[in-house]
């Protein structure tokens, strides 16, 4: 977890598009990694993997839309599915618990 941050800083030096950081578009990979990041999360209770596991369709798609004709590899939408992913497994962190969801408000 300790290289965590290095790659979205690794990710914004080698952008070459146009494209804008904000958009549908953003906010549909931040949230689809989060959901994938609590989920892998609660599947490996271990925040490195469930990470990993996040990211990892999203690196995928990317690679993907590389191969064909009309898209190329876009490094902001990686960058939004690393933070999408790294919210979606603290927050899984913070309420699940291996035995059992522990969540509870005190007032």
């Amino acid at each position: 977890m300790k290289y965590f941050f290095s790659l979205p800083v690794l990710l914004l030096c080698l952008n070459a598009h146009a494209d804008s950081w904000t958009g549908v578009d953003k906010s549909k990979h931040f949230a689809v990694s989060g959901i994938l990041g609590g989920a892998a999360y609660a599947y490996t209770h271990n925040r490195t993997q469930a990470f990993g596991l996040a990211l990892l369709p999203g690196i995928l798609k990317e690679v993907a839309d590389s191969q064909s004709d009309s898209k190329t590899f876009n490094e902001k939408d990686l960058v939004w599915d690393a933070l999408g992913a790294a919210v979606g497994v603290q927050a899984g962190h913070w309420i699940i618990d291996p035995e059992r969801i522990t969540y509870s408000a005190h007032f």
